[in-house]
């Protein structure tokens, strides 16, 4: 009875019974409108419209942004700072690519068993190649999810349904920082998406202060997060702490800078004899008037200046015997520049949950050390993959479903590449050796060996 009330108040229901939204996508990209009228023209670009741009070329304007729309800011950081944008390298490329992470579709076989579905992963392989170029395939997707969840603590997508049979058309990354959680009447909690309404095509407008908020098909649109806090669905953006300490550290360049121009930057100390430019002025040109004399050495003076400043960069000096000429600034009188610096950096390293090593920070650092850490890092890389793709784990599997056929979808995750592979190689033959010799000396089965090894029993048994 729930089940028919519920798909009563949701006609984008899409199930075996009817597909009322099929190949429509609910969900509102960059340039759509609603109803189905039309678009809203070109699509911004990051960086160059709406005064972006501008907004990333002060302090102020950072610390404004920072102040009145966090993580659209976090999310212009990439091109900003140097820093945050090799982390997000580091994670993309190294977290989202087909050699650690693939979809595939599994079955049960006659005996019980699960193994892999050749049918089904290949179904699942040209779902993705031949989804819809805005969003690109598998890799693409997967990217896009990662990048949301660093920035925004959760991703999204929808997967719009072909005719009858045919599964699913085309699988959509949503921009989760324009959803919002409610829960309805019936306290299940759904997804509501921000939306931009131009029903008459005259104009740009929203439908209250707030905006139009659109139900989105639960059923069809999937979603993962970075845990977080209790009744906090939104999650928690893992880049979230970088938004103070990036404006600590462009606050504390911009004190560098500005202090460098004024005092590091080295000067001319030119000394100018007025006495004697007096004394000339009295006795050899003649001059009695004490007005006359200052004039005549302020004209020495100016005439002087004008030398010095248009003194090319390969000119001599030429000058009387009494004039001396220094050069001026801080030289060893700074503070700790590079001190301060190093601080701020770790605890922008730190921030941004990476390794100093992968930020190009050099420090001593044993082989088992580095090997923890490396472990470490790694395993939330690759969980925070695992995330990434668990929406389009759903998709696939409602394509499958769609299809009928009785398979389920996978997210296999397999081990990053690291420089300790010969390490780990022979760690492994060694344990495999010991577990051998303990079932040859009669001390344990084959199986048992097998288990402890694999993870599973043996392939064929031993005769």
């Amino acid at each position: 009875m729930k089940r028919a009330i519920w798909q009563k108040q949701n006609p984008e229901f899409v199930g075996s019974e009817r597909f009322a939204w099929q190949g429509r996508r609910v969900s509102q990209g960059a340039g759509q409108v609603l109803f189905g009228k039309g678009g809203l023209g070109y699509i911004a670009r990051r960086g160059v419209d709406f005064g972006t741009s501008m907004a990333l070329q002060s302090l102020e304007g950072v610390a404004r942004l920072a102040a009145q729309q966090p993580l659209e800011l976090l999310s212009l950081l990439p091109d900003l700072v140097p820093e945050v944008g090799l982390a997000l390298w580091n994670g993309v490329h190294l977290g989202c690519n087909a050699e650690t992470v693939r979809l595939k579709a599994l079955k049960r076989t006659a005996s019980g068993s699960v193994e892999e579905s050749a049918e089904g992963t290949a179904l699942l392989e040209a779902l993705w190649r031949d989804n819809n170029p805005e969003v690109g395939g598998f890799e693409d997707a997967l990217a896009q999810n990662f990048q949301m969840l660093m920035f925004a603590g959760m991703c999204a997508v929808e997967a719009v349904p072909a005719s009858r049979g045919q599964g699913i058309t085309a699988v959509y990354p949503v921009n989760t920082l324009t959803l919002r959680f409610r829960r309805d009447d019936d306290g299940v909690l759904r997804l509501y998406q921000q939306q931009i309404a131009n029903p008459n095509g005259m104009g740009l407008y929203s439908a209250g202060f707030g905006g139009l908020f659109v139900p989105m098909p639960m059923n069809r649109f999937f979603y993962s997060r970075v845990a977080g806090l209790p009744d906090e669905p939104y999650g928690r953006a893992p880049f979230g702490a970088a938004l103070t300490v990036v404006l600590e550290c462009l606050a504390f360049w911009r004190d560098v800078m500005l202090a460098f121009h004024r005092i590091g930057t080295p000067k001319w100390d030119v000394g100018f004899d007025f006495e004697m430019w007096a004394n000339l002025a009295r006795e050899v040109v003649g001059l009695t008037d004490p007005l006359e004399i200052n004039e005549y050495v302020q004209a020495r003076f100016q005439e002087a200046v004008r030398f010095w400043n248009d003194l090319k960069a390969d000119d001599a000096f030429f000058h009387d015997k009494n004039t001396v000429v220094n050069v001026a600034g801080s030289r060893e009188a700074w503070p700790d520049v590079e001190g301060l610096w190093q601080m701020l950096r770790l605890r922008l390293v730190q921030a941004l949950k990476q390794l100093p090593t992968l930020m190009g920070i050099v420090e001593g650092s044993t082989e088992t050390w580095s090997r923890v850490e490396w472990d470490i890092y790694t395993a939330a890389l690759r969980t925070l993959a695992r995330k990434a793709a668990a929406p389009l784990q759903q998709a696939g599997a409602l394509h499958l479903r769609l299809l009928g056929l009785p398979y389920w979808v996978e997210v296999e995750v397999g081990e990053l590449k690291s420089v300790t592979r010969l390490i780990d190689a022979q760690a492994e033959a060694v344990e495999i050796a010991n577990e051998a010799r303990k079932r040859d000396e009669g001390w344990q089965t084959n199986e048992t060996a097998a288990v402890r090894v694999t993870g599973s029993g043996p392939v064929v048994p031993r005769t």
